[in-house]
């Protein structure tokens, strides 16, 4: 089989999320990339769908395409993130010939602890979140320090690691959850942090997220996704 030149992308959408429209951060960096061909987005597909479930159809994607795939580029939302570390570290076993460019988080919920959401799910009788993540990471243990063990590994190979955040991010919550993150991460990973601010516009050399005008009634965590593109 000849193998295409054309980078692929894979995208982790959140926890319940099915953001395939073209104002997303995944959109803007298809476009960059050049993937508009080899672009697989993971979704959540109906109920009952698990994060677990999630990443074994990504991880059947990349077994079918292993012959025809050289550069592989990952970008995940919110619990997606978990997925997309996960995934990223199954990659590295399963695919040590590839070569992996870039690896972008937007507001990851590490969960190093149930946050608000969670409760509500389990006050709903459905499967939290937090308790997936546990699942996804094999249930041995917390999954925040399983998650930021991988993405330290994912972003040794990566050509180069982003993590998008905001602090007044109302739904992953900074205290003893996203700030544990930050504040773990190695320096020696090379990653980037970019720390997004509610009504402001912030920039980097080829990335622009721009919250400029606030929303109360949509939390920033589920504006990220929109406000960033890349150039």
């Amino acid at each position: 089989m000849v193998r295409t030149s054309c980078p692929a992308l894979v995208v982790f959408d959140g926890y319940r999320g099915l953001h395939d429209g073209d104002r997303t951060a995944a959109a803007s960096l298809k476009a960059l990339l050049g993937c508009e061909d080899s672009t697989y987005w993971n979704n959540w597909s109906e109920r009952g769908d698990s994060l677990k479930r999630r990443f074994d159809r990504a991880s059947a994607w990349l077994e079918v395409r292993l012959g025809n795939i050289t550069d592989v580029n990952v970008i995940g939302l919110s619990m997606g993130c978990q997925l997309a570390v996960r995934f990223v570290h199954h990659a590295l076993i399963k695919a040590p010939s590839i070569e992996f460019g870039q690896l972008v988080l937007v507001a990851p919920d590490p969960k190093y602890r149930p946050v608000g959401r969670d409760a509500e799910e389990i006050k709903a009788g459905t499967s939290s979140a937090f308790e997936e993540a546990v699942a996804l990471w094999g249930g041995r243990g917390l999954a925040g320090p399983r998650f930021v063990s991988g993405l330290a590994d994912a972003a040794n190979r990566m050509a180069r690691t982003r993590i998008v955040y905001c602090r007044s991010d109302g739904v992953a919550e900074w205290s003893a959850n996203v700030e544990l993150m930050v504040d773990e991460l190695p320096a020696t990973t090379g990653i980037e942090l970019i720390e997004a601010i509610d009504g402001e516009v912030i920039s980097t050399a080829d990335m622009t997220v721009d919250l400029g005008v606030a929303n109360p009634e949509l939390d920033v965590h589920d504006r990220l996704w929109e406000s960033i593109s890349f150039v």
